[in-house]
């Protein structure tokens, strides 16, 4: 194996910049065993969501999914317009 020794000079050499980055992907996709892709997707969500504000994840949840999932994940809705968590 070859050291990698970044050239900031590199020019592309590709017109499909896009295809390149799909190609990739399924490469690196491709070499991953099942337990390796799950803790991927985790990783890639919890990071996502950890950039959220508490008011925009709840949202999202009550968007895709409802207010059971929140009440199962400890998140206490009220009738007012605040929504109570677990201390």
């Amino acid at each position: 194996m070859t050291n990698f020794v970044p050239n900031n000079n590199l020019k592309c050499w590709t017109d499909d910049f896009s295809g390149l980055c799909e190609k990739y992907a399924e490469f690196v996709m491709d070499g991953m065993d099942m337990k390796t892709m799950e803790q991927f997707v985790f990783d890639t969500l919890y990071e996502c969501y950890s950039a959220y504000d508490e008011e925009q994840l709840i949202n999202e949840i009550r968007e895709y999914y409802d207010d059971e999932v929140l009440e199962g994940f400890g998140v206490k809705i009220t009738d007012g317009p605040d929504i109570v968590t677990p201390d």
